[in-house]
């Protein structure tokens, strides 16, 4: 009775945007007018105020992919334009990462290196908290066709004028051993920036390719980081045997390739996406792990899974990998291990002797508004593969809804979560392929689900002074308790897999039927120093500044001309 009463106040309208090339997108406010523009590959799409999309922008970036944050403070949001290039497209035309700053290109030369740049995740966050924004990138093979050597992570301080440092070498991020090796580099196909041990300082979370070790990056003494994924529990599950069967071993004799037993460096998962949420409202971060499987990889290739935080038993962070191990291979797909809490796949029409699971990208967002993180995950690539929405239940597990709420959305690599019509809810642009699976759809497209719940919400925009801390207040937590217990958000810059990010400075509360009680913020200075909302209005927005107009009510997000004034 639960789940028809939640279908009751969710559902979606499909609105299809042909006009949108059919590339990865984000929901980003380019021009700084209260609606989020859709940023689509290197176009920039204008919102009609909610109701449809433009290209009236003017803004074309000529790169891979983009991330979006305040580099200067100046109220005005910049973008990184990252160009991921092979070395035979460096060695033929070189490009190298830019910032568009303001609506002007800088030359950027900290971003010019001797080789190409294999870059598939980027984190923005203010890793030293001086109020400036930091940025991380998240670096692929040396060559992708030749062995599992990693490109070096890189990491450089932001300046506060669009301008970066490099710190690699000096913070600690150096990996110069070889593959397979404690201190040797990993094929990070994703990095998310998140503060899993509630100091106040963001740890660099690394989702690995290659079935390789995932890494978590800690700042210690001076600024200096230690990678610790092993210790925390983040690096894989504990299935390292590297085993194949001798189903998968005649496959490969028969193509004339060798398929040895792999190390346990090489037993892991092909993890794309790291996402961080307080899914459970104990006051610190979990993490979904995101990872492509296959079936004739075997069970010590990891499935994606909920890693629940343990950070107030042990007292620092462990995750705990929410898998049961069975006497008995699964039915669904072979292997010994299952996901738990409701996560667990069905595959079909794929056999369990031979399917593919494509997750390259995972959002936590409260889609029907009830005050609990559901999860969206983006399967892709692979006949049978859809985008999965799963609405978290009261008691903590999740039950996949999407074909319940009408969307069935095949080959989906990734989708953009934002408020378009600024009603309150959040809702979905997705995008869908046919790669490798042409049957998926006539040709490719991109659509924008509205969400029309009839929850009420409670959403803010979070403005920093520029100065102590960042203006968009990447990395700041909001505690929102309410009559029925306490909801955190900690704010994101871009996270994930080819830089999956939400609008800069906004958050968003479910409410159901909870009434909220007190806000609080904590910002991401030095001396995290705090703003305290007491009875605040709702539902509606609220837009706080760190310094000045501490609070500002906006019933309906209108007029928008005033927004602007505030911001």
């Amino acid at each position: 009775m639960l789940f028809l009463w939640l279908l009751a106040v969710l559902s979606f309208e499909k609105v299809p945007l042909e006009q949108v090339p059919a590339e990865r997108c984000s929901l980003i406010d380019v021009n700084g007018d209260g609606w989020l523009d859709l940023v689509s590959g290197s176009q920039v799409f204008e919102s009609l105020k909610g109701a449809a999309f433009s290209s009236g922008a003017g803004i074309f970036l000529n790169c891979s992919f983009s991330v979006w944050g305040d580099f200067d403070n100046d109220g005005k949001l910049d973008a990184l334009a990252v160009s991921r290039q092979t070395p035979a497209e460096f060695a033929q035309e070189p490009k190298h990462h830019r910032v568009y700053l303001s609506h002007r290109w800088l030359t950027s030369p900290e971003f010019r290196r001797p080789e190409n740049w294999n870059t598939l995740g980027v984190a923005l966050a203010d890793l030293d908290r001086d109020g400036k924004l930091d940025v991380a990138f998240g670096q692929a093979y040396v060559d992708e066709s030749k062995g599992y050597e990693a490109q070096q992570m890189r990491v450089y301080s932001g300046l506060g004028d669009g301008s970066f440092e490099e710190k690699t070498e000096k913070w600690g991020f150096l990996t110069p051993g070889p593959p397979g090796a404690a201190n040797g580099g990993r094929p990070l196909y994703g990095l998310s920036a998140a503060d899993v041990d509630n100091d106040g300082y963001p740890e660099l979370l690394g989702a690995a390719y290659g079935r390789q070790w995932n890494t978590l990056w800690k700042r210690g003494k001076n600024a200096f980081y230690s990678e610790c994924a092993a210790k925390f529990g983040l690096d894989g599950d504990s299935l390292r045997h590297g085993q194949y069967s001798e189903a998968t071993r005649e496959k490969f004799r028969q193509r004339k390739q060798p398929r040895p037993d792999e190390l346990p460096f090489r037993s892991n998962g092909n993890t794309f996406c790291l996402a961080p949420a307080d899914f459970d409202g104990d006051g610190d971060l979990d993490v979904f792990s995101a990872d492509i499987t296959h079936s004739w990889a075997g069970d010590s290739s990891d499935l994606s899974a909920l890693l629940v935080n343990r950070l107030e038993t042990f007292q620092e962070p462990f995750f705990e990998r929410c898998l049961e191990v069975l006497h008995q291979p699964d039915p669904e797909t072979g292997f010994r291990v299952r996901p738990t809490r409701g996560l667990a796949r069905d595959h079909s029409p794929q056999p369990a002797a031979n399917w593919n699971q494509g997750d390259l990208q995972a959002h936590w967002v409260d889609l029907d508004c009830d005050g609990l993180l559901d999860l969206v995950v983006c399967e892709s690539d692979y006949p049978g593969n859809r985008l999965r929405i799963f609405l978290q239940q009261a008691d903590r597990s999740f039950r996949e809804s999407e074909k319940e709420l009408g969307i069935e959305f095949n080959n989906c690599p990734g989708v953009a979560i934002g408020d378009v019509d600024r009603d309150g809810d959040p809702d979905l642009v997705a995008l869908g392929t046919r790669t490798r699976w042409p049957e998926a759809r006539p040709k490719p497209e991109v659509v924008l689900w509205r969400n029309q719940t009839s929850n009420p919400s409670l959403n803010l925009r979070l403005v920093g002074d520029g100065l102590t801390a960042n203006r968009d207040a990447i990395g700041a937590r909001v505690y929102l308790e309410t009559d029925q217990g306490t909801q955190m958000r900690e704010l994101q810059g871009s996270y994930g897999h080819w830089g999956q990010q939400t609008q800069p400075g906004e958050v968003h509360f479910g409410l159901g039927n909870s009434t909220p009680r007190r806000i609080r913020i904590v910002w991401p200075d030095r001396e995290l120093s705090q703003t305290v909302i007491e009875k605040p209005a709702f539902p509606g927005w609220l837009v706080v500044h760190q310094r000045d107009y501490p609070e500002v009510f906006l019933p309906r997000f209108e007029p928008v001309a005033y927004l602007q004034g505030r911001l």
